[in-house]
Parts: C-alpha cells; structure tokens; sequence
C-alpha cells in the first residue's frame, strides 16, 4: 500500500523558469556536457543555505570560473533574476495535490533547490497548504540522486521505499535516486522532452497529473510488498 507520495518541482509541479539549452550553449566552448554543467550548478548553489545573493555569485563564479566573466555574469542574471513572475503551478497540480491529500497519502517535496528562492516560492505557491514536508537539498544538505536525499524523506515520515512513490521529471535525479533506495517511481513527462539522461527507466510514465491517481490504483490494488508488484 501507498503511503507517502513524493514530489519534483521543477517542470513536474511548475514549469522551469531556467533556459538550461541556452545556458549550456553559452558554455559549449568550455567542453562541459549538459549533464556536468547541471551537476556543477547544483553543487554550487543547492546545498549551502545562503545569505545573501553575493555569497551565493561568490559560488557560481568559482564552479565556472574558466568561462569568461561576461558570460557568467549573462548566465547569473537569467538564473537569478527575472524568475519569479514565471513561478505558477502547472494547471493539472493543485486539484490532483488536493484530492491526494483528500484521499488519506502523505505528500512530501524533495527539491534540488537554491535557499534564496525557496522562501518565495512557498508563499507565492502556499506549498505548506498541500505538502506535509519541504524537503529542499539545502535543508537535508544532499542532492538528489543522492541515497541520502530519499532516505531522509522515507525517515521523516516512517515508511519504508516500497510504501512510497517518487513523482518527477527527471530521469538522472528524480527516477535514478528513487530506484536507488527501492522507491516506486513515475516520470512526468508533459512534452515528450527529457532535460537530461541516465540509465534507468521508471516504474510508470505519465504526460499529466491527472494520470497518478491510475498509478496509484494500480499499486495499491496489486498489494504492493517489498518483493515488489
């Protein structure tokens, strides 16, 4: 039985307010894959709680510093600046959270995110109206796909990663950490396009929110133990 739901935010519950192709075209000439540019901006910026939006430019200047200060300087400015007017849910979100909560499921989020945003979001969103627990990679102080990141969710609530449904769209983050730690996993995949790659493929795969409840059903009427289906 299902027990405990956890969520993505980016492009799972709100659209991305990052162009992360334009960003990595900026730095193609540097040699960086995709994948290391999103795992060097995350490191940078996602674990340490910051103070102010300086020490937080300090870090991102650091983890790039062999592209010109130019173009980290354009880079930071569409990253840190100019989001926050883009920031909604996803129009199939807010019923599908509602009627979950409804219906009895602990909703978590676990989020790769920066500090200095997550306090705006919150209030622009009223996440703690639909979510039991924030769970952001700069208050746990680890990184999706990290084990470490799932377990402390999976702790916080006192259920083990069979009982538990991991909702995201990305498969190096959201579906590769969940299969890591033997959570159930669905990819939410709205626009037939997938922002980074792994080896690994999910439990279920759905275009919307509307779909989870099918999930869902499923699981549960299979009687979901830890051997599995």
């Amino acid at each position: 039985m299902i027990k405990l739901i956890v969520f993505d935010l980016w492009r799972t519950l709100i659209p991305a307010t990052i162009d992360f192709n334009h960003l990595f075209s900026l730095t193609k000439k540097n040699f960086l894959t995709k994948e290391e540019f999103l795992k060097n901006y995350e490191r940078a910026t996602h674990i340490k709680n910051y103070s102010s939006i300086n020490e937080l430019k300090k870090d991102f200047f650091l983890a790039f510093n062999g592209i010109e200060k130019s173009t980290l300087d354009k880079m930071f400015y569409e990253i840190y600046f100019n989001r926050f007017d883009k920031i909604h849910f996803f129009p199939d979100v807010e019923k599908n959270l509602t009627n979950l909560k409804n219906s009895g499921y602990k909703l978590a989020l676990l989020s790769n995110t920066e500090s200095l945003l997550a306090g705006n979001i919150e209030q622009k969103l009223s996440l703690n109206k639909y979510f039991d627990f924030l769970g952001y990679s700069f208050n746990i102080r680890s990184l999706k796909p990290n084990k470490e990141a799932f377990l402390f969710v999976l702790k916080k609530f006192g259920v083990e990663p069979f009982e538990s449904l991991m909702v995201g769209d990305s498969l190096r983050t959201d579906i590769f950490g969940a299969k890591k730690v033997g959570m159930y996993s669905v990819l939410v995949n709205r626009n037939n396009f997938i922002l980074d790659n792994a080896n690994v493929k999910p439990d279920f795969e759905i275009k919307s929110f509307n779909e989870i409840e099918k999930v869902l059903n499923f699981l549960n009427k299979k009687k979901v133990t830890k051997n599995g289906f």
